[in-house]
């Protein structure tokens, strides 16, 4: 599956006062990009790329959609899938710290290429980590 960029922002986890607002921000300002994909089927993912350093640095996330010839390849990487419980508000934090906790444990091993969220038509998501 390929990804265009839609939009992005850079960011960080810990030193960044506004990374919420700035990923918030970033899903608003694309709405009617990400409402127009999904009506057609097609997955939505949220892309973590450009890394400092781990996931404690800066970092670029670019929103995206499903496309034949888009930028981002995710048919070349080994993927570490993570569901995300449905309808659970706080679901993709707690998984995101699932998957920081598995690192600092040394029980996942990324290799920091890419990331994402994917955001499938049928409303599951999932977070792909590339190991």
């Amino acid at each position: 599956m390929k990804f265009t960029i839609l939009d992005t922002e850079r960011t960080n986890n810990f030193n960044d006062v506004d990374v919420q607002s700035k990923i918030a921000n970033l899903w608003t300002r694309n709405m009617p990009a990400i409402k127009e994909a999904s009506a057609q089927g097609l997955v939505i993912a949220c892309i973590y790329h450009n890394y400092a350093s781990d996931y404690k640095g800066d970092y670029s996330v670019s929103l995206c959609v499903e496309d034949d010839n888009g930028v981002f390849d995710t048919s070349s990487t080994t993927w570490q899938e993570y569901t995300v419980k449905p309808n659970n508000q706080d679901g993709i934090f707690r998984t995101w710290q699932t998957i920081w906790s598995a690192e600092e444990r040394n029980t996942l091993n990324r290799i920091y290429t890419f990331d994402f969220e994917r955001y499938s038509p049928d409303g599951t998501i999932s977070i792909l980590i590339a190991v």
